[in-house]
């Protein structure tokens, strides 16, 4: 890149980092907005597909949470979403083809084109008032840009990407007051959005800058989004604190830094304006009304352990929001809520660690990286103070082509546990001390899930899955929950 070029991009990173933290660029023309129900975070939502990982000189997309990282840790690179083979000479698109010849023309140009609809549905087989059937969608539509093939910009990358969420969900439906949804694909307004405009650019091998529209999921706390549970798929603490950490697919204005490379290890920060707006306009660019920025650090590792054969993914990271919260346990004069009223303590801290562990255990064939057994465990601790669900654990096991005759079927088992918060309960047993009351105090939920993902091609997986909910919403009085549910995508 010439020199003035460096200076643009670094000019205009400058200007997003303090659009992000103070809110006060001008407004821009947006779209009004429109009603729909927005409840807890959902991560991305699309299902992956059977594809080789992406090589420089490819745009490659990176707007899909569940592919940020690679969910069998063979290698840190991430497998591009969708269809497209960018290692074949002939890549494959969709189940609609590229069409006679114009993606593959884009292609040349330096631009990539992709597509995928998801569906869930899921039904109650115990819990609930009675038993349903409920199912909610999502279309996604995303393009890449390799700016050097295109504009003559060496090491530049723009994307894009819009989604459109539809309809109904079982857990909202049913009530069935859980701390995680069933159907991780349900909510955040059932309205289109901007869900990704972005622009990357590679100062180096291992510096690389982005900013723009972004969802936090985009880049930090990545993991793939195999499960239908909210409990085991995608970015772990948006699905905790998603009333100001917004992942896919709501963006907001951002910018990110990372020293490093996806192919041995990297330190990354980044900063997210927290705007109210971005969850009820899918296509806000006004930043006024912005409750200060989240400010969030990574760093992670792709290294052979022993006693392994294969490399692991291992990340850690910390967030701090700078707008704060109110206090779910005391008021502005240091007394319980629940005894004396009043008004919370406001702007208290907003803050959390997280850890993702990928690692790599077997392959059938030590040749054939896309047949292997991979575990992972994550971690995610946010203040209790501010946070409804303060702390999360997870474990499961993924194993992808565990069948010769089918290899791109899968099967997946995951148990993890969300905890509500621990001043949440302090709240609830002061109460019942002071008036003799017994309401039950929330602790953990625990959840396990279990799919086989049959592939009926390359592009097309359907994935029926069973989920066992026990102590929703954390309470132990309340009865199990047991729901058959069916995850399907297609890419095109």
């Amino acid at each position: 890149m010439t020199p003035p070029g460096r200076c643009l991009v670094l000019s205009l990173s400058l200007a997003m980092v303090h659009l992000v933290a103070s809110g006060n660029a001008p407004a821009l023309a947006q779209a009004g907005p429109e009603i729909g129900s927005v409840p807890p975070a959902e991560s991305g939502g699309s299902i992956s597909r059977q594809r080789r990982p992406s090589v420089p000189g490819r745009p490659a997309f990176d707007t899909i949470p569940s592919l940020a990282r690679p969910s069998t840790a063979d290698s840190a690179r991430p497998t591009p979403p969708g269809s497209l083979d960018t290692l074949s000479a002939t890549p494959q698109w969709g189940v609609l083809g590229n069409f006679g010849g114009l993606r593959d023309d884009l292609l040349r140009a330096g631009i990539r084109t992709d597509g995928s609809f998801d569906y869930q549905t899921s039904t109650n087989i115990q819990g609930g008032p009675y038993q349903s059937l409920r199912g909610a969608g999502q279309l996604a539509l995303r393009a890449a840009v390799d700016m050097d093939r295109f504009a003559g910009l060496a090491g530049g990358t723009f994307n894009l990407a819009l989604t459109y969420r539809f309809g109904r969900g079982l857990t909202a439906d049913q009530r069935l007051d859980v701390l995680q949804q069933t159907e991780e694909i349900f909510g955040r307004g059932r309205f289109p959005r901007l869900t990704q405009l972005s622009y990357t650019q590679r100062f180096s091998e291992f510096v690389d800058l982005k900013f723009g529209r972004l969802p936090v999921s985009a880049d930090f706390a990545g993991f793939p989004c195999e499960f239908q549970n909210l409990t085991f798929c995608g970015n772990q603490p948006g699905n905790l604190v998603g009333n100001y950490w917004y992942n896919w697919p709501v963006s907001q204005y951002a910018a990110r830094l990372r020293v490093g490379n996806l192919d041995t290890g990297y330190l990354m920060a980044g900063v997210y304006q927290v705007n109210p707006r971005d969850l009820e306009d899918g296509f806000n660019f006004d930043p006024t009304g912005a409750n200060g920025a989240l400010a969030i650090v990574e760093a992670a590792a792709f290294p052979t352990l022993p006693p392994f054969t294969y490399r692991g993914s291992y990340t850690v990271g910390a967030w701090y929001q700078t707008g704060g919260g109110p206090d779910l346990f005391l008021n502005r004069d240091g007394l319980p809520l629940t005894s004396a009223g009043g008004l919370p303590i406001a702007n208290r801290d907003r803050s959390g660690v997280y850890g993702v562990a990928v690692q790599e255990l077997y392959r059938p064939d030590p040749d054939n990286a896309l047949r292997n057994l991979s575990v992972f465990v994550r971690v995610t601790l946010a203040n209790a103070s501010t946070s409804v669900i303060d702390r999360q654990e997870t474990i499961g096991l993924v194993y992808k082509g565990f069948w010769a005759e089918r290899p791109l079927d899968w099967i997946g088992i995951g148990i993890g546990q969300s905890h509500a918060s621990r001043s949440l309960a302090q709240s609830i047993q002061t109460a019942n001390l002071l008036d003799g009351g017994f309401r039950p105090v929330p602790g953990y939920e625990r959840a396990l899930e279990v799919f086989y993902s049959l592939a009926l091609s390359p592009d097309v997986v359907v994935r029926p899955n069973i989920q066992f909910i026990h102590r929703p919403g954390g309470v132990a009085e309340r009865a199990d929950i047991l729901v058959f549910g069916v995850k399907s995508g297609v890419t095109f």
